[in-house]
């Protein structure tokens, strides 16, 4: 499970709401506040990666047969590698790296956020088990869309989306149905419409919540599908 690692909205203000069709007026600024964390979170998840770059700490397991095609780390567009610690049981560290200008740690795929470290355990002996085994692999390192990314208008426009239906669930009113649940089928007296089918998302299963899914289409990663 990967936690977000921040406590507040890095992108989405009043003004981006604003001007992406939001309408801030009938909320409070804690309603609103809110409402942005959960689009950036929601967002976050949807493209693996943060919408600027941050920089994490992420453990791993050490496991051998998984290490031979590198780790997966917990975000992908990995920006740089600050360090990078084998722990003991103990949780003490008795290897380190900084970087990756070395021969011991390399980024095998920037994008999908793939780090190799065949080098780093041969060296220690680790690989094999005749030296230091590692109980944990713990990485420092950075990771989020290139500055600048993350204000272009289709993830600005997904992001009041989401924000936008977090605040009306708030405030009681203006989705499509409780829950933001996404209607396939209406009916009323003499009129009866059915629309296409909806995707289940990141951001809900409703039209609007599709269409902030497929404005991050570009960003998306399919980590899993991809290695």
């Amino acid at each position: 499970m990967n936690f977000y690692p921040l406590n507040s909205a890095i992108i989405l203000n009043d003004t981006i709401f604003t001007a992406y069709g939001g309408h801030p007026d009938s909320s409070s600024p804690a309603q609103r506040q809110a409402a942005y964390l959960m689009a950036e979170m929601a967002a976050t998840r949807d493209i693996s990666t943060l919408l600027l770059p941050v920089t994490i700490t992420g453990t791993f397991n050490f496991n051998p047969v998984q290490m031979s095609n590198g780790i997966l780390l917990d975000y992908g567009y990995i920006q740089r590698v600050i360090a990078t610690y084998l722990i003991g049981f103990d949780e003490k560290i008795y290897w380190g790296q900084t970087g990756t200008a070395n021969n011991y740690v390399a980024i095998k795929n920037d994008e999908f956020g793939v780090l190799d470290l065949n080098y780093m355990l041969s060296s220690c002996g680790c690989s094999n088990g005749t030296s230091i085994y590692p109980y944990k692999i713990r990485v420092v390192y950075e990771a989020g869309l290139p500055t600048g990314t993350a204000t272009k208008p289709d993830i600005l426009m997904a992001l009041t989306i989401y924000a936008d239906l977090m605040l009306q669930e708030m405030i009681g009113y203006g989705n499509e149905a409780p829950g933001d649940v996404g209607v396939q089928e209406y009916s009323n007296q003499d009129y009866r419409e059915k629309r296409v089918g909806l995707l289940r998302t990141t951001f809900g299963t409703s039209a609007r919540a599709n269409l902030a899914h497929r404005l991050l289409t570009v960003t998306r990663l399919h980590r899993y599908a991809g290695l």
